[in-house]
């Protein structure tokens, strides 16, 4: 199951180059370049004479020869020439993908261009504070995933596993018997988990130089339509903070990820973060984007696994328990989103506005 009328991450800005792209998207084959005025292009990746992929083929200026019998697409997607013909049929075209390109991603939109809607984009402003030290994730290289993409909702939204997943990186004894509060936006859940009086993420505080025992930790994400995740993790000294107070006060992490799909089997997890300790240390910035790949390394497996029994085994009971609410939440919207696009593709969008109770807010456009 895919959602089309939503933006995806189709790659980093720093991947898409003069040299042609290819990516599976919603099961559909895409084709990234960069145009001589810089800006990203983003065609359907076949000839529509014989279907060979165009990235077999060559660029040419701005324009795209097919490498099976020469006929030359424009980015826009329209055929401009045929070797040996003059003629061009009307037809002669392929399909094109409406662009976006922010916060060091290309954003790709997969239903009706008509359609589009930029309002739909995740708030992820943090990307763009100076206050701020950010770090893209991967080494700016797509992170492929053997799973369902909304099998990355659930391990966000579950924020309970990293006590058994990530026990020496993001875990601690005790998180998991606090619990979460779950909200539900229309186009979005958010959970958020405060453990008071806990040992501090034992990542976060080698990296920012915390020396105490105890903190109090929060873990708070937001999930919006389709799989796009703000994380909000941190700590401060038992006390300092409190759990509507300013967390900015403490150590704290955003961490934003999102998951796009490849085919019902298979996505793509691109992925940065946005921290408030170790400004501009770029000793730091290294060994955190080492240490989170080995995070999401442990995340990919455990997703995987999953895959695998879900696909032997479609059919298989589950059952649910306290920390699900959030990620039945999610997998409710999904449902809905779905059943609307296929009953009624054009149809009132947006994102519903973050209640302000706080500056805490992970998808505040402040932050």
């Amino acid at each position: 199951m895919f959602l089309h009328n939503y933006w995806y991450v189709g790659a980093y800005s720093a991947e898409i180059g003069e040299q042609p792209l290819a990516r599976t998207i919603l099961g559909e084959p895409v084709l990234f370049y960069r145009a001589s005025d810089g800006r990203a292009v983003a065609l359907e990746n076949r000839c529509c004479h014989r279907n060979l992929p165009l990235s077999m083929g060559a660029r040419e200026g701005d324009a795209i020869r097919c490498g099976y019998h020469g006929l030359k697409f424009d980015s826009a997607g329209q055929c401009i020439e045929i070797p040996g013909q003059p003629q061009i049929p009307p037809d002669a075209k392929i399909k094109t993908y409406p662009v976006i390109e922010r916060w060091n991603f290309v954003w790709l939109w997969m239903g009706a261009p008509a359609e589009r809607d930029e309002s739909l984009l995740p708030q992820w402003h943090c990307i763009d504070d100076p206050k701020l030290t950010t770090t893209m994730g991967n080494g700016c290289q797509a992170l492929p995933m053997e799973c369902h993409w909304e099998l990355n909702n659930d391990n966000l939204l579950d924020l309970m596993h990293v006590v058994y997943v990530h026990p020496g990186t993001l875990g601690g004894a005790g998180l998991d018997n606090n619990p979460v509060t779950t909200q539900r936006l229309a186009n979005s859940v958010h959970m958020m988990r405060w453990s008071p009086n806990v040992a501090p993420v034992p990542l976060l505080a080698k990296l920012a130089g915390f020396n105490g025992t105890d903190s109090d930790r929060w873990q708070a994400t937001i999930c919006e339509l389709p799989s796009h995740c703000t994380i909000d993790a941190g700590f401060a000294a038992p006390g300092k903070v409190g759990r509507d107070g300013d967390r900015d006060q403490g150590v704290r992490l955003r961490a934003l990820i999102t998951a796009t799909p490849e085919t019902e089997t298979t996505s793509f997890m691109f992925y940065a973060q946005c921290r408030n300790f170790a400004l501009g240390n770029e000793e730091v910035s290294a060994r955190f984007i080492k240490q989170i790949r080995a995070v999401f390394d442990e995340d990919i497996r455990v997703m995987e696994g999953q895959q695998r029994i879900n696909s032997m085994l479609p059919n298989a009971a589950t059952v649910e328990i306290r920390c699900d609410v959030p990620v039945v939440a999610m997998r409710r919207l999904v449902t809905q989103a779905a059943a609307r696009e296929r009953e009624e593709p054009a149809i009132p969008r947006g994102p519903q506005p973050v209640p302000a109770s706080h500056p805490n807010e992970v998808g505040s456009p402040a932050h």
